[in-house]
């Protein structure tokens, strides 16, 4: 049953996301290097992200829980290369243990700056 309403709280999301990002200058995308599923999730958040998002927006992937590499089910390379190949920033963290965290806002904060320089 919570699988259920998980499922369903995810799509009512969906539906609400533009909202979020409708105006902004940048978006992190999560994913948990422990799942596979998550990372096809990610692709299909991009979609959107590229449809009904900003032009201009930045946009950085996160694979998540890199804390647990025994558990990996994603591949840095494979993540890795999907960002290099939609142009997006890319950074393995840990937000247990607080690995990357701050590094993936400064590097977003960079590209924002030379989009506003350019």
């Amino acid at each position: 049953m919570a699988q259920r309403e998980l499922k369903m709280c995810l799509l009512g999301f969906r539906t609400l996301a533009p909202m979020y990002y409708r105006g902004s200058a940048a978006a992190i995308i999560v994913y948990n290097i422990t799942k596979e599923d998550s990372f096809q999730a990610l692709k299909n958040w991009m979609k959107e992200l590229r449809q009904h998002g900003p032009p201009n927006i930045v946009v950085a992937i996160a694979g998540n829980k890199c804390d647990l590499s025994d558990a990996r089910e994603v591949l840095e390379k494979d993540a890795m290369d999907y960002a290099d190949s939609i142009h997006t920033i890319f950074v393995e963290t840990s937000a247990k243990n607080t690995i990357n965290i701050h590094e993936v806002f400064i590097e977003i904060s960079q590209q924002i700056t030379v989009l506003d320089d350019g």
